[in-house]
């Protein structure tokens, strides 16, 4: 009885034991798993972080983009930052082995003949000057008939010319690629008769008066306010387009330009149109001088007269620097 009581004692002391054993296995396994668990959970977050931070480099390889400055009609306050336009910040050359100065090239395409049926028409361009990687150039013909601004004193950074050029036609007259490759340049402008000196980042622009004088090598209204021949590179009409939107076409005689004919029988026949400059109320005239508060009319005397911003019968002649590769391929 004894030795039956003493087998059962121990045959539970063994179950007790047995199950203590797997209980503490058990917990064992569970603190194992819980561990498991925590490693794998600091691993991802320390992948995950190791992703965040990378993440930022491989966006700054992205090309980024600035804006253009182009003001609106409703911008009174001089500023220029809110505009549409984008361009890449880095320019991409175009290939144009050999090129130099006084070359006539085709970039982009705008409205030209005034038949939109047909599509627009590539741009002419004569290259001013070639240096550092870029040439500068000036469209061959006006391309639109506007005036300088809505305001007779206007400058070039508020003006309703820069805001067009900047926005619109640089818009509508280059593909991405070819905007990828015009360099947005920052220009100074004087306008001495307004007590101004503006410092603009323009991608399009208009020339200005001593712009001239460096790329045509031409005199122009010197103390005797004579003309010079090479004042007549820069004479140019405009486009039927840019007609129709009121840029004034003149042909060369003796009853329009009677004084500029008879000294330079060679420009005779010659159509031509005024256009502006950057500086505020300057334009070259039909007879290739710059007119700067005074107008000369041919066959007649100096006179003095208010270049007023918001004429509509000149031209706008469009002017741009883009990357090049010269070099043979």
């Amino acid at each position: 009885m004894k030795r039956t009581k003493l087998v059962s004692v121990l045959g539970i002391c063994t179950a007790v034991s047995m199950i203590m054993a797997s209980c503490s296995s058990g917990k064992k396994e569970k603190e194992t798993t819980k561990e498991s668990k925590s490693t794998e959970s600091t691993v991802e977050a320390t992948a995950g972080s190791e992703t965040k931070e990378t993440e930022p480099e491989g966006s700054e390889s992205e090309p980024t983009e600035s804006t253009v400055s182009a003001s609106s009609d409703e911008n009174t306050s001089g500023s220029t930052e809110d505009t549409t336009s984008a361009q890449p910040s880095e320019t991409t050359p175009i290939s144009l082995p050999g090129l130099t100065a006084k070359d006539v090239i085709k970039f982009g395409s705008f409205e030209q003949d005034n038949d939109t049926s047909n599509g627009a028409e590539d741009i002419e361009w004569i290259v001013l000057t070639v240096e550092d990687g870029r040439a500068l150039l000036l469209s061959k013909y006006i391309l639109e008939g506007m005036h300088y601004d809505s305001d007779s004193d206007a400058s070039w950074e508020d003006s309703e010319v820069r805001a067009w050029l900047n926005g619109d036609f640089f818009e509508a007259a280059f593909n991405d690629s070819e905007r990828a490759s015009v360099c947005q340049v920052e220009l100074e402008t004087d306008e001495p008769a307004y007590g101004r000196h503006l410092t603009t980042k323009d991608n399009v622009f208009l020339l200005e008066n001593a712009d001239l004088g460096k790329y045509f090598e031409m005199i122009y209204w010197d103390e005797t306010y004579q003309l010079a021949e090479n004042c007549f590179e820069v004479m140019t009409p405009a486009t039927p387009y840019a007609e129709a939107h009121g840029a004034f076409n003149i042909t060369m005689n003796k009853k329009s330009a009677k004084k500029t004919v008879t000294e330079y029988p060679e420009v005779n026949g010659k159509v031509t149109c005024a256009w502006w400059l950057r500086t505020s109320g300057n334009f070259v005239s039909i007879s290739g001088s710059t007119i700067s508060n005074v107008v000369w009319e041919p066959g007649d005397v100096l006179k003095p007269y208010h270049c007023r911003c918001e004429m509509e019968d000149k031209g706008v002649r469009p002017a741009i620097w883009i990357a090049v590769d010269t070099s043979a391929s």
